[in-house]
C-alpha cells in the first residue's frame, strides 16, 4: 500500500462512518465536523490546535466549526487560566450522551454492505473484524521498547570457535 491507496482508504471510511453516523437520514454535518466531533469525544479538554494536529485540518477550519457547533449546542469551551488566549473543547453533556449512547453504538454492516455491495454477509463480517484488528492495532498505547535496556552479552559477536576435541590427545 502506498500514500494514495492510503488515502483513498482514509476517504472510504470517512463515508462510511459519516453515513453510519447519519443513521439513513440526510444530517445537516459535513466529513470535517464529524472528524472534530470524534476527536473532542475521544479528548475532552483538547486545544484546537490539537484537533487540527489530530484531524489534518487547518487551524482556521478546526476553530470555526468548533465556534459553530458551540453556538449550536454540541461544544463547552473554557479559557485556560494562565494562557486565556488558549481555548479548551468538550463536547456539551447533553450531546455526549447522544454521540456515545446512540450515534457511537450503531452497527456498521448495513452502511459497508450498501458502499460495497459486491461483498457478500460473511465478507461484510470478516471486513468489520479486520477494521477492528487494524483499530487495535493503531489505537493501543506504545509499549516500553524492553530490548534496548539489556545489557549486551559479552562476546555475543564473535564468532563461533571450532568444537573442541574431547579425546584429550591428538590424531
Amino acid at each position: 500500500m502506498d500514500v494514495l491507496e492510503l488515502n483513498r482508504l482514509a476517504r472510504l471510511l470517512r463515508e462510511v462512518a459519516l453515513k453510519a453516523s447519519q443513521n439513513g437520514e440526510e444530517l445537516p454535518i459535513s466529513g470535517s465536523e464529524l472528524a472534530v466531533i470524534e476527536n473532542v469525544a475521544r479528548h475532552p479538554d483538547i486545544t484546537i490546535s490539537e484537533i487540527s494536529k489530530n484531524t489534518g485540518l487547518a487551524q482556521s477550519r478546526v476553530s470555526t466549526i468548533v465556534q459553530d457547533l458551540t453556538g449550536e449546542g454540541v461544544f463547552l469551551l473554557r479559557k485556560v487560566p494562565p494562557d486565556r488566549r488558549q481555548t479548551r473543547v468538550r463536547l456539551d453533556p447533553k450531546a455526549e450522551r447522544q454521540t456515545f449512547d446512540d450515534a457511537g453504538a450503531r452497527p456498521i454492516d448495513n452502511v459497508l454492505s450498501g458502499a460495497a455491495p459486491h461483498l457478500s454477509p460473511d465478507d461484510v463480517g470478516r471486513l468489520i473484524g479486520l477494521l477492528e484488528e487494524v483499530l487495535g492495532m493503531l489505537d493501543r498505547p506504545p509499549q516500553p521498547d524492553t530490548t534496548r535496556s539489556r545489557p549486551r552479552a559479552r562476546g555475543r559477536h564473535r564468532p563461533p570457535t571450532a568444537p573442541s576435541d574431547s579425546s584429550g590427545g591428538a590424531a
